[in-house]
């Protein structure tokens, strides 16, 4: 038991974490309190996709970097369902330039994205 104004006290000065565990207790969605994926998130991920998550890239997931469906830095969650393998290039041009892809649901939690690069390439024009 503690005292109500510990409890108060803790109320003012904590923070909420959003924690969803799998049967074995391996964390698999942390919402926005945590930025990169967990080793469970890692193993998961490398489980459903086999290769970058944009269309035609051969790179192997292994290779990959964890990426976010929705920008991190613009409110995307640390979320297993919203994560996928992206190549370095792909997770840095899809931060840069969202315009040029395309995202689509490929199942349930999982995602691609379709490269535009013909679309980018009138736009300079």
């Amino acid at each position: 038991m503690l005292p109500v104004t510990s409890v108060h006290r803790l109320a003012r000065t904590s923070t909420l974490v959003r924690l969803v565990m799998d049967a074995q207790g391996q964390v698999l969605d942390m919402g926005r309190k945590v930025r990169l994926a967990t080793p469970a998130q890692r193993r998961a991920i490398f489980a459903r996709y086999a290769t970058c998550w944009i269309d035609g890239c051969p790179l192997p997931a292994t290779m990959c970097q964890i990426d976010h469906a929705d920008n991190w830095s613009t409110g995307g969650l640390t979320d297993l369902k919203l994560l996928g393998p992206a190549c370095q290039f792909h997770n840095r041009d899809r931060y840069q330039h969202p315009q040029r892809y395309t995202r689509r649901s490929v199942g349930t939690d999982r995602w691609a994205f379709t490269y535009h690069r013909l679309a980018a390439t009138r736009l300079r024009k």
